[in-house]
């Protein structure tokens, strides 16, 4: 099995588009986002959002795929107050690649990125319950920041520093 990660690229709105409803399907307990929801975004809507994490250094979108078919995605978007910081989101692997490594590749890309893009805080929201995916960013070096959810859907907030300099 070979797995390749990479990120979006312009012009793949459809991609993305069935790839985040694939993830919303599967497992709608672990987003804040339901499916009905994304699913009634307009095209236009999509291509925004895929073009926007394509290129630039404020939000990226990586894709795993085996062979040609994607099987995992992540996101990372640039906290516009503090830019040295940044959230991790929608990551989503197929469930015939759970437990693989395919999500820690994702991570991976995302944390090259983001020290590339000079972000050196990356925060990940777990939905309460999730434990799989608790386990997983704490694994991947992740700490807990606030386990006091504000309200239902705001779960766990985890953190990890990076190596690198600061942004100013």
């Amino acid at each position: 099995m070979v797995i390749t990660i990479r990120r979006i690229r312009r012009g793949e709105a459809d991609l993305y588009k069935g790839v985040r409803l694939a993830s919303l399907k599967d497992s709608p307990f672990a987003f804040t986002t339901t499916y009905a929801s994304a699913a009634g975004r307009s095209p236009e809507s999509w291509r925004e959002q895929a073009d926007g994490t394509a290129e630039g250094p404020d939000r990226c979108t990586f894709f795993a795929f085996s062979d040609a078919t994607p099987v995992g995605i992540a996101a990372m978007y640039r906290n516009a107050e503090s830019k040295d910081e940044g959230e991790v989101l929608q990551v989503w692997v197929s469930p015939d690649f759970r437990g693989t490594g395919v999500a820690r590749d994702l991570l991976d890309a995302i944390f090259r990125w983001c020290e590339e893009n000079g972000v050196r805080r990356v925060l990940a929201g777990v939905t309460q319950g999730n434990e799989r995916a608790l386990r997983f960013y704490r694994k991947c070096g992740f700490e807990v920041v606030d386990s006091t959810p504000r309200d239902p859907l705001a779960g766990i907030l985890l953190a990890r520093t990076l190596p690198g300099p600061e942004i100013g």
